[in-house]
């Protein structure tokens, strides 16, 4: 989001390290015959069961179990399987092509800068990421990394767009995206495995084993375990044949994660999940200098260690009430370096982010009605140092210190819903959230829901809620000391949280059992939006140091039309047209980085002889960047083909962006795909074999 008008467009340039948003190019015509061809397979279309739809439960976006047909918001879900036909090793991957989202690492720069998400024109950390539920902390330049976050454990991934802060507090102004876990459905060992080459010798090895007793074991009634594992490697891409310089990092990423559970009694149930990441990136740059015959060459390491633990305890009260208590601790450690070779003229900066939670939420079905109140409790310590060596006239000096001063903050909220259905096919559903901020003071989120199901076939959904987010630690006190380009950049305690109004509805109709149709519409009004005030920096000496202020004023608005058709047992065939309109309401102009328009299709076959492919398509639109610039547009294909080989096992081939569509490093604003195209053959089986 834009800061004012006056010497702006000069410090800009110079911001290099400023992420920018950026999108894509025209409308081309494979999406068009996407679409063409789904309405095709509608006339088509024959009855077909859709039992994975109609046994599917979300929580996300009211933290109460609906089936995901009926449920009171909206909630998209990519399960496994589906991320599985996407390609998808991580999070990033699973959600690129999601319909009303943007994921693409160019929109950062590549890792330092990395994969986040954009909903409804919100992007960065105006759209809240979680895990099971609970917040992930460890953002970078705002973001949290979606591709640092793997689908060896997935179960399904939800999302909510629009303003949720009614339920979760800060940052959930764009929506909210949760990435879920689940316990062994059924008693006995089980275990499933994933091993993959990619192109520029990637490497992706995933696995999982669990077993679940009927029996009681000791006082554990029902105790089951999971273990999983991750990792997955990727050379780099060199900037410039010939030379060392990388425009893309080697990266390597693991996890290994425990998760367990049991029943203490009939009316307790506890679960544990542990996880340990460490995600790393060598970078390399060279130049020459005059006095040196061959290139100067700088190494610049990137390392993160992420480690999560949560403890959820659920008790079953009497009359179907539940009172669920979650313990969190996480901790994100992440250092970046410039190290150059034959030369102690080196810098490091360390960044430790820390946060403590505790939960509790209560739900109590009375009649018509299902009550749920909740507090959720937040401590949180953010510190960044930096160790830098220079050269002196007699010997080279370090100097260490805090970049960014220690900030430690607590968080209390309160929150209430309502669910009450008014008649069989009408529910209504308030709700509010108080939020006391140890720094800010009192934030108030209320939002207001409704559902009717007009027909069996018609279901009508609307909404409408505030959003707020608190300034992040390095807004509060970032310290980006860049004098010799002529700038610095300094955090500013005395901001307050971002305020934002959104209302959104959508129609779903299923007039065939094998299809669905559903539109969507958004608007949203945000106020008092952070960003670094480049119109008013104050200039001392031919340097110029700006600060974050709280300026910002813009809306949002689009709209999507969504089509599924089973066409016959063998054949399915999706479509999506999603528009997002946005206004710098600041600069009078649109927001940067914003794709007005995307087209996304899809078609799965599956032919007989154990075979599937499945083809995906997308088409993003350019986008505004300033008054002389526009992002270009672009189009990918996806394909894969598998073919079973036993019961619950597949090998399979396919190529991400199979037509090469590749980023020019020296374009700003490209946000095209950095790697250009990934060509993969893998195996994948779970254990036990038996249908």
């Amino acid at each position: 989001m834009r800061a004012r008008k006056n010497r702006g467009s000069a410090v800009r340039e110079r911001l290099a390290s400023r992420p920018a948003l950026r999108a894509p190019a025209a409308l081309g015509w494979a999406s068009v015959a996407g679409l063409a061809f789904s309405a095709a397979t509608a006339r088509a279309a024959e009855p077909s069961a859709k039992k994975d739809d109609a046994e599917t439960v979300v929580v996300t976006g009211t933290r109460t179990p609906e089936n995901v047909q009926r449920a009171t918001v909206k909630t998209d879900i990519v399960t496994r399987a589906e991320a599985d036909r996407r390609g998808a090793t991580n999070v990033a991957e699973a959600l690129a092509t999601q319909p009303g989202l943007q994921v693409n690492p160019g929109s950062y720069g590549f890792l330092g800068g990395v994969s986040a998400l954009q909903i409804q024109g919100f992007d960065r950390d105006r759209v809240l990421i979680l895990e099971d539920g609970e917040r992930v902390v460890g953002d970078v330049g705002g973001a949290i990394d979606l591709a640092a976050i793997p689908t060896a454990d997935l179960d399904r991934i939800e999302v909510v767009t629009g303003p949720t802060s009614s339920l979760y507090g800060s940052a959930a102004l764009g929506g909210v995206v949760n990435v879920i876990t689940a316990p062994p459905r059924t008693p006995g060992f089980g275990a499933r495995a994933r091993a993959e080459y990619r192109s520029l010798n990637g490497v992706v090895l995933q696995g999982n084993a669990s077993g679940k007793r009927a029996e009681a074991l000791g006082p554990l009634r029902e105790p089951w375990i999971g273990l999983d594992a991750n990792y997955t490697r990727l050379d780099g891409v060199e900037r410039t044949p010939g030379l060392p310089d990388l425009r893309i990092p080697e990266t390597h990423r693991r996890m290994v994660g425990l998760r367990a559970g049991a029943r203490l009694t009939d009316t307790m149930d506890v679960r544990l999940r542990m996880r340990a990441f460490r995600d790393r990136l060598d970078g390399i740059e060279s130049e020459k200098r005059p006095t040196l015959e061959e290139r100067f060459v700088t190494d610049l390491p990137q390392q993160t260690d992420r480690y999560t633990l949560h403890v959820i305890h659920v008790t079953k009260l009497p009359r179907g009430a539940s009172l669920r208590l979650t313990m969190g601790r996480q901790q994100f450690d992440n250092f970046t370096a410039k190290d150059r070779r034959n030369s102690p003229i080196d810098e490091r900066r360390d960044r430790d982010h820390r946060m403590q939670s505790f939960e509790a939420i209560a739900t109590v079905p009375e009649g018509t009605r299902t009550w749920v109140a909740g507090t959720r409790f937040e401590a949180e310590h953010f510190q960044q140092s930096l160790t830098r060596t220079v050269s002196t006239s007699t010997v080279p000096v370090t100097t260490s210190g805090p970049e960014v001063v220690p900030l430690t903050f607590g968080v209390a909220a309160f929150y209430a819903q309502l669910s009450w259905k008014l008649a069989p096919t009408l529910t209504v559903m308030p709700g509010v959230r108080t939020e006391l901020h140890s720094r800010y003071g009192e934030s108030v989120a209320p939002r207001l829901a409704a559902s009717w199901q007009l027909a069996d076939t018609l279901i009508v959904r609307a909404s409408g809620g505030r959003g707020f987010r608190a300034p992040s630690a390095k807004e509060l006190g970032f310290v980006f000391d860049h004098s010799f380009y002529g700038y610095r950049i300094d955090g500013n305690r005395d901001l307050y949280p971002e305020k934002s109004w959104g209302v959104n509805a959508d129609a779903t109709w299923a007039p065939l059992e094998g299809g669905t149709l559903r539109g969507s519409v958004f608007y949203n009004w945000v106020e008092d939006l952070i960003d670094l005030d480049l119109g008013n920096g104050v200039f001392d000496g031919g340097v110029a140091t700006y600060s974050y202020t709280n300026f910002g004023r813009a809306r949002t608005a689009g709209g999507q039309v969504d089509t599924r058709f089973k066409a016959t047992s063998w054949l399915t065939a999706e479509s999506s047209y999603a528009y997002t309109w946005t206004r710098d309401d600041v600069n009078e102009q649109p927001l940067p980085g914003r794709p007005p328009h995307s087209v996304t299709s899809a078609l799965r076959v599956e032919p007989g002889w154990k075979l599937e492919m499945y083809v995906r398509a997308r088409v993003v639109t350019d986008a505004f960047l300033d008054a002389d610039r526009r992002s270009p547009g672009f189009q990918t294909v996806d394909v894969r083909l598998a073919r079973t080989l036993w019961p619950r096992s597949q090998a399979y081939v396919g190529a991400l962006n199979l037509l090469d569509v590749r980023q020019d490093p020296g374009r700003t604003g490209d946000t095209r795909p950095p790697l250009g195209r990934i060509l993969y053959v893998g195996l994948r089986a779970e254990l036990p074999w038996e249908e």
